[in-house]
This record gives C-alpha cells, sequence and structure tokens, in this order.
C-alpha cells in the first residue's frame, strides 16, 4: 500500500506522518502549517496512521497502569499502547489505539472510524489523532532535558520569558499586556523547555490551551516570573531554591510517566533552578510592568 508522507518540526524534533490514506492540506488543523518542513532532521520521530485494529496481546489487562474512563494505559516490556475515547465535550469523536516505542520515537495509530473523505477534511488538532499530542512530548522532551510547564512564553526581543501563575494570576492579563506592546507570544498555557548545547530554550508549539496563538521560534530562556496582581509593579528575586523547585512543580504538565522518567524529570528541574533566575512578579493594570520587562531583558 502507498504510504503518503508529511514532515513537522518542533523543538528541535522532526516528525514525520506517514498514512495509509492521503493527506490533505485540510487534514490537519491550519495551526501546523508554520511547522511543516520538507525533510527529516537530525532527531526524528515517526507517526504512522491506520485505520483498521491492531493485534493485542491476549493478556493485555495484566500490562494495564492505568483506567479513567477516557484512556487506558498498558505498558509491556517493549511498548506503550494507549487505548483512547472520547469523554470530555471538546474531544475528538473518534476512538484510536496509540502504540508508542518505549522512548515514543515509533508511533502506530489504529482507528476504524474513518474513511478516506473524513480523514482529508477533519482538520485535526493533533498529529497522533489523539486529544493531544501532549502524551507524546512529554517523554520525547524528558528523554532531551525538557520539561512542559503550565504557562504563558514570551520572546522578548529575542530572549524567552516564561509567565507562571495560578488560574486568576494575571497570565491573561500580562500576555495581552505584551502582546499589545508587540512582543511574540510562543504558546499559550504550556510551554516547552529544553535543555540543547548547554542552553534552555523556550520553544513554540501547537500543544496551546484556549489561546489560539502559536509560534515555531525557538529562544533562550533568560527568566522565569511567577505573576501576583498587585497595586504596583514590583520584582522580587527568588533566592530560596527550594521555593523555586516546588513552585515549578506545582506548574509541571503531569502526564502519564514511569518512574524512571519521574527521576529523569527531577533532575531537570533542579538544573533548571540552579540555572535560570526567577522572580515574584507584582503588576498593576497600567502597562508599565512591559516597560519594565522590557529593560530587565536588556541588562
Amino acid at each position: 500500500m502507498k504510504k503518503h508522507i508529511q514532515f513537522y518540526q518542533v523543538a528541535g524534533i522532526t516528525i514525520e506522518v506517514t498514512s495509509d490514506f492521503p493527506i490533505s492540506k485540510n487534514t490537519f488543523h491550519p495551526k501546523f502549517n508554520i511547522f511543516k518542513t520538507d525533510k527529516p532532521g537530525n532527531d526524528n520521530v515517526k507517526i504512522n496512521h491506520h485505520f483498521h485494529l491492531p493485534k493485542l496481546p491476549k493478556d493485555l489487562k495484566r500490562f494495564e497502569r492505568f483506567n479513567d474512563g477516557q484512556w487506558r494505559i498498558y505498558k509491556t516490556k517493549d511498548r506503550w499502547i494507549y487505548k483512547y475515547k472520547p469523554f470530555l465535550p471538546l474531544d475528538p469523536d473518534h476512538r484510536a489505539i496509540a502504540i508508542f516505542s518505549l522512548d515514543h520515537t515509533q508511533v502506530d495509530i489504529y482507528t476504524v472510524d474513518f474513511d478516506k473523505d473524513r480523514y482529508k477534511n477533519y482538520l485535526s488538532p493533533a498529529l497522533t489523532f489523539l486529544n493531544s499530542d501532549q502524551i507524546l512530548f512529554s517523554k520525547l522532551l524528558c528523554d532531551r532535558k525538557g520539561l512542559i510547564i503550565h504557562s504563558n512564553g514570551f520572546d522578548i526581543n529575542g530572549q524567552g520569558i516564561l509567565l507562571v501563575g495560578q488560574s486568576g494570576a494575571g497570565k491573561s492579563t500580562l500576555s495581552q499586556m505584551l502582546k499589545q506592546r508587540g512582543h511574540k507570544i510562543l504558546c499559550d498555557d504550556r510551554m516547552f523547555i529544553i535543555k540543547t548545547d548547554g542552553v534552555y530554550r523556550l520553544s513554540g508549539h501547537w500543544c496551546h490551551g484556549s489561546v489560539p496563538d502559536v509560534s515555531n521560534l525557538r529562544v533562550p530562556l533568560k527568566a522565569i516570573f511567577f505573576l501576583e496582581q498587585a497595586l504596583k509593579n514590583e520584582f522580587i528575586s527568588i533566592q530560596n531554591k527550594n521555593t523555586i523547585t516546588q513552585n515549578i512543580i506545582q506548574a509541571l504538565v503531569k502526564s502519564f510517566l514511569d518512574s524512571e522518567d519521574w527521576n529523569k524529570m527531577f533532575l531537570i528541574i533542579e538544573e533548571l533552578v540552579k540555572d535560570i533566575k526567577s522572580y515574584r512578579l507584582k503588576f498593576d493594570l497600567s502597562g508599565d510592568v512591559c516597560y519594565k520587562i522590557n529593560q530587565m531583558m536588556s541588562e
């Protein structure tokens, strides 16, 4: 059977998507267009789309690691198996089985809910045809000294900042102020951080939150800001490493990982906290804080 192929690149990783059906310009959401590339790179992942059911081990139940109604997750000696079904109102309306190699660089997606015409015009929000590609990237980044953090990321004159805060802390408010002043948002709600060649970089990607702004830029991470709305603008350097560590752990996007991966994750956080400056950022609604952030990035 003829294979149909497209390539995408994000965070230095090239993803090759192959399909048993033809891939049209409307198979995937338009947000993917800026991530398209024309060939493999130095670090490659393959996703294969199939439109039949796979053969699974008869004793699969004994490998089960997780079951919450939406996902049933299994780990055998040589692969991860994810069974997905729609659960939430905005979930993709099809069932799928995803079989990952242990390092997640080989992915086979199986579904019987598509014919060629539906696949041609589906506008999928995820290359894996699951409800998100976050499952894929959590493992890939973990193995590459990377993290996914609940935060908004910005490019401030070629340098990256993370805006971290609980609901109501002002991420959306400050992000809007920065956008109005011409600064580029890399992604909303969750950011990729990956250390390459000794440098932490923020990478734009397509696994965004409610704001659909995405970017394919990669910029060095200069500072992490933990946000607090206040009556004045103030930067307070956080010197206590344990405090920073706990704040980052609370903001970590916690996909399903095994104990070995979690040990890697904590080591990555430990290095990040040691190398990158963190601040409590108190700000009012005047917009003056944007000037202060810009000034700090220039120092």
